[in-house]
C-alpha cells in the first residue's frame, strides 16, 4: 500500500510540477511545419491534377465517402469541386499558417488553426494523403494540441522572455491555475508516447506473424524493389553485405518489440533512441521513404530529456561563441596590419632620413 502511495504521489510530481519533453515538442511543431511546407512545395507543379479540380479524374479511386469521415467544417476547408484560384489562396493560407507554426508564434491560435487546415487538406485526396505515416501525422497532430510546443524555440518563447513574466492562461475570462497547462502538456507527452509505443510493437507483432523476420532475412528484398530505391549504388552495397542484412531483420522486429522496455533506464534509452533512430534513418535513405522516417524521428525526440537538450544548446552556444571571436581577431588583426606598400613606404622614408 505504501509503495502504491508512493508511485502515485510521484506521478502527481511528474504530470503537476513542471512541464516535461519541452525541447521535444518544439523538435516535433519544427519537423512537422517543415514536412507540411516541402510537401506542398513538392505536389505544386502537378498540385491541380493531384488535390485541384484537374484531380476529380481519380475519384474512382478514392475511398468512397472519404471526405465525410472528417468533421464539419474540416470537410468543406478544401473541396475538389473549387476552381483552382481559390484553391490556391486557401493553400497559400495554409502555407502562411504553417510558417507561422514553425516560428511559434502566437501558437494559442496558430496552432489549431493549422490542425484544422491540414485535416482539411488532407481530405481531399485520401489516396495520397491517408497513407501511413500522414495518419501518424495526423494522430500526433492532435496531440499537440494540448502541449506547449512554443515554450522553447519560439516567438512566443522569446516574447515572453522580453517581458520576463509569463502571463496566466485565461479562458473566459478566468484565470486557470497554473498547473492546468503544466498538466495539459504533460499529458500530450504521455499521449504521444504512448501512440510511439503502439506503433512499434503493433509493427513488430505483424512482422512476427511470418518466418522472414525471424530468419533474418526480410530486410533483403525491400532493398531490392526499384520502386523503393533511392540511391541505387547504396542499395546494391546494402544487399550484398549478409550480416547487415541479418542484423537489420532482427533488430527492427526486436527493437520494436522491446521498445518500451529500453525507457525504463537512462542507458537503455539511449541506446534505444540511437537503434531505432538509425532504423528510420536507414529507412529514410534505402527505401526512399524519407517522411515517414521523419515523422517518427520527429516524434522520438520527446524522450530525450530536456537537461539533454540543454548541454547540447549549451555547447553549439560555446561553439558559436568561439569561432564568432576567432573570427573577430582575425579581422580585428587584418585591419591593424599596414598594407605592403604602406611598409615599404615607410621603409623608404626611414632609410633617406638616415642617409647623409
Amino acid at each position: 500500500m505504501i509503495a502504491v502511495t508512493r508511485i502515485g504521489e510521484a506521478l502527481l510530481h511528474w504530470l503537476l510540477d513542471k512541464r516535461h519533453a519541452t525541447y521535444g515538442l518544439a523538435v516535433m511543431r519544427i519537423g512537422f511545419a517543415s514536412l507540411t511546407l516541402a510537401s506542398i512545395l513538392l505536389y505544386l507543379p502537378d498540385y491541380s491534377y493531384t488535390f485541384g479540380e484537374g484531380s476529380r479524374w481519380g475519384e474512382s479511386l478514392y475511398r468512397p465517402n472519404a471526405v465525410k469521415d472528417y468533421v464539419w467544417p474540416i470537410s468543406i476547408l478544401f473541396s475538389r469541386s473549387d476552381p483552382d484560384w481559390l484553391t490556391y489562396i486557401k493553400l497559400a493560407l495554409l502555407v502562411a499558417v504553417a510558417v507561422a507554426y514553425l516560428l511559434g508564434w502566437r501558437m494559442r491560435i496558430v496552432s489549431p488553426l493549422f490542425a484544422v487546415l491540414w485535416l482539411g487538406y488532407a481530405s481531399t485526396n485520401p489516396l495520397i494523403l491517408n497513407t501511413g505515416h500522414y495518419q501518424t501525422f495526423r494522430v500526433m497532430l492532435l496531440f499537440l494540441l494540448l502541449a506547449d510546443t512554443s515554450h522553447r524555440w519560439s516567438l512566443d518563447a522569446r516574447r515572453r522572455r522580453l517581458r520576463g513574466v509569463e502571463h496566466p492562461l485565461r479562458v473566459g475570462g478566468r484565470v486557470l491555475p497554473r498547473w492546468v497547462p503544466i498538466l495539459s502538456n504533460n499529458v500530450a507527452v504521455v499521449l504521444i508516447g504512448a501512440q510511439l509505443c503502439i506503433v512499434y510493437i503493433t509493427s513488430a507483432l505483424w512482422k512476427l506473424q511470418g518466418t522472414m523476420w525471424v530468419d533474418g532475412i526480410a530486410a533483403y528484398y525491400p532493398l531490392r524493389l526499384e520502386q523503393f530505391i533511392l540511391l541505387p549504388w547504396l542499395n546494391e552495397i546494402a544487399w550484398h553485405v549478409t550480416p547487415a542484412i541479418l542484423v537489420a531483420s532482427w533488430l527492427s522486429v526486436y527493437m520494436q518489440l522491446l521498445f518500451p522496455f529500453t525507457l525504463l533506464n537512462r542507458w537503455t534509452r539511449i541506446a534505444g533512441l540511437l537503434v531505432i533512430t538509425g532504423m528510420h534513418a536507414g529507412i529514410g535513405i534505402l527505401m526512399s521513404l524519407p517522411f515517414f522516417s521523419l515523422v517518427m524521428i520527429f516524434s522520438d525526440m520527446i524522450f530525450v530529456r530536456d537537461v539533454t537538450w540543454q548541454r547540447l544548446q549549451s555547447a553549439v552556444a560555446t561553439r558559436w561563441r568561439q569561432r564568432a571571436a576567432v573570427t573577430s581577431r582575425q579581422r580585428r588583426a587584418a585591419t591593424s596590419r599596414p598594407a605592403v606598400g604602406e611598409d615599404e613606404q615607410s621603409s623608404s622614408s626611414e632609410v633617406v632620413g638616415v642617409l647623409p
